[in-house]
């Protein structure tokens, strides 16, 4: 699209200009002649093309910031959003690759740690497990349509599981690893989600400003007569991620 194919705008209106800025770009956004991921215009460029001030470009930017159609990015500018992602992960125990292939959500899977490390104490208390015993420290960063979406990471007690730092998980499910392999099932989780804001290593590996509101799933995955056999740590994009749930209301007398 070319910058002089921008309508202009009417200043005798009552409507306030950065509003009408706000709905001429957002029309673009949503006709498409924008694509997600690509760059919207400099906000000096669009002052120029709409003869308005920049302070009046930067209150139409955050009404389309606030709309989630696009998102800004400290130093780089301002980019259209891509649809989020929406994992349907309350319904039924699923873990995310079977969640991303039974939903048919396109993705691949990035190992960035998979070692065997002595458990310090706030890990060895989440799974009852002695201090210094052996786990299995597995890291993963998960992308979809090569937008990362996922970071997540795990141990497991490397008694129950012995071997499993030479498994593949690019392309292997670690649950179905679990149940297939080691004839232990991972059939309950326990999980607190909370909405925190982006470190250091989730900006750096999400590629936005730090500060920008993630989605996290810290918990607790059991086998059975409730052996815990995974606590985890997974983090998801703020601005890509959705997960969704279906509830029902229970019957009452």
């Amino acid at each position: 699209m070319k910058i002089l194919e921008l309508q202009k705008v009417d200043k005798n209106k009552i409507i306030p200009l950065y509003y009408q800025i706000s709905q001429v770009l957002e029309e673009i956004i949503t006709k498409g002649e924008i694509k997600p991921g690509e760059k919207l215009f400099p906000e000096e460029v669009l002052a120029d093309q709409f003869e308005v001030s920049r302070p009046t470009i930067s209150k139409a930017i955050s009404l389309l910031v606030k709309k989630s159609l696009v998102s800004q990015e400290r130093g780089k500018g301002t980019f259209v959003r891509g649809e989020e992602v929406k994992l349907t992960l309350m319904q039924e125990l699923a873990s995310f690759d079977e969640a991303f292939r039974e939903q048919g959500i396109p993705f691949h899977t990035e190992v960035l740690v998979l070692r065997k490390e002595e458990v310090n104490k706030n890990i060895a208390d989440r799974l009852e497990i002695k201090e210094g015993d052996m786990v299995l420290y597995l890291k993963r960063l998960r992308y979809v349509e090569k937008e990362p979406i996922l970071l997540s990471e795990s141990y497991l007690p490397y008694d129950l599981f012995p071997g499993l730092d030479n498994e593949n998980f690019t392309k292997n499910s670690l649950y179905s690893l679990l149940e297939k392999k080691y004839k232990i099932p991972v059939i309950r989780t326990e999980r607190c989600v909370r909405a925190v804001k982006a470190l250091d290593e989730e900006a750096h590996f999400f590629r936005i400003p730090i500060g920008e509101p993630i989605i996290q799933l810290e918990g607790v995955a059991f086998s059975s007569k409730s052996l815990k056999v995974e606590c985890f740590n997974t983090r998801l994009r703020g601005d890509k991620a959705v997960l969704c749930t279906t509830l029902y209301r229970k019957r009452r007398e």
